[in-house]
């Protein structure tokens, strides 16, 4: 079963309670993938990026819906030692190659969240791509789409495809 794991904007779409387009064009295309079997995963790094941002916006309709996500289908990815370890090797080769994608006194959430995907296809044997508004920061280090992308097509182009790659890493 193929993985989609969401990077913070579309997770931020699904618990918009707008009914403007975008966000509902978001939820449905995730209720379609759930529908056809694609494991549909929040990493806990993007969770806390996201609950963070709509608490200080005093968002409290978006917490809510935050939290109802598993009830979508949608499920939780914890943050382990493996997928840490990962991340420190990939935020040392990003800054030793010049392409660090955050200020070396921060916290990449980038490379946590690749490190995840990384992690998770080599433990689960399957394909992971990460939905994202932000694909060049992403795709240095794994599997990464712009969220509008990741359809059904995505999914069953891959299946067709021979020999792929599902450990991709730039390490």
């Amino acid at each position: 079963m193929p993985i989609l794991l969401l990077d913070s904007y579309p997770l931020s779409l699904i618990t918009n309670p707008s009914n403007q387009a975008e966000p509902i064009r978001c939820r449905s295309r995730i209720k379609q993938l759930l529908t056809h079997e694609i494991l549909v995963a929040v990493p806990a790094i993007i969770h806390y990026e996201l609950r963070r941002a709509l608490i200080c916006g005093n968002k409290t309709k978006g917490v809510e819906n935050l939290d109802r996500i598993k009830q979508m289908g949608i499920v939780h990815v914890p943050i382990t030692t493996e997928a840490l370890n990962k991340a420190a090797e990939l935020w040392a080769w990003a800054r030793k190659t010049g392409q660090q994608t955050a200020h070396s006194d921060k916290i990449d959430i980038d490379v946590i969240l690749a490190a995840q995907s990384i992690i998770l296809a080599q433990d689960m044997g399957e394909h992971t791509v990460i939905a994202t508004s932000n694909v060049s920061d992403l795709q240095r280090y794994t599997f990464a789409e712009k969220w509008e992308d990741v359809t059904l097509e995505y999914f069953s182009k891959l299946h067709s495809e021979k020999n792929l790659d599902l450990s991709k890493s730039r390490l």
